[in-house]
């Protein structure tokens, strides 16, 4: 990942809506020659939950359910992310950013840390 990138991360906030174009491996059926590059670009949006893990991942919040406070989010390991855009900012601090949980796809909830207040 790029010095310029990680740097652009600290300046996000949590609650930005965000673009992310990232390298996604892909899933395809064909000669060996058609697999030289098997991952593809993807672009996806979301609201930017933080960073994750180790090694590190970008949390992309894809929707929440206000009743189970609970995010359904997107995991994007960093090395192979290709861009960020910020799309629009907060305009204000939101509660249900303050603390969340993101549940991965298999059902096991994940505390994530809160970062800032």
């Amino acid at each position: 990942m790029k010095r310029s990138m990680l740097k652009q991360l600290k300046s996000f906030e949590r609650g930005d809506y965000i673009r992310v174009t990232w390298f996604d491996a892909s899933e395809a059926n064909g000669p060996l020659r058609n697999h030289k590059k098997p991952e593809c670009i993807v672009d996806e949006w979301g609201i930017f939950l933080g960073v994750e893990g180790d090694p590190k991942h970008l949390l992309l919040g894809k929707h929440y359910v206000h009743i189970d406070k609970v995010w359904a989010a997107t995991r994007i390991p960093l090395s192979l992310i290709e861009k960020i855009v910020v799309v629009a900012k907060q305009s204000a601090p939101s509660v249900f950013l303050r603390k969340y949980v993101v549940t991965p796809p298999w059902e096991k909830t994940v505390k994530v840390k809160n970062i800032g207040t």
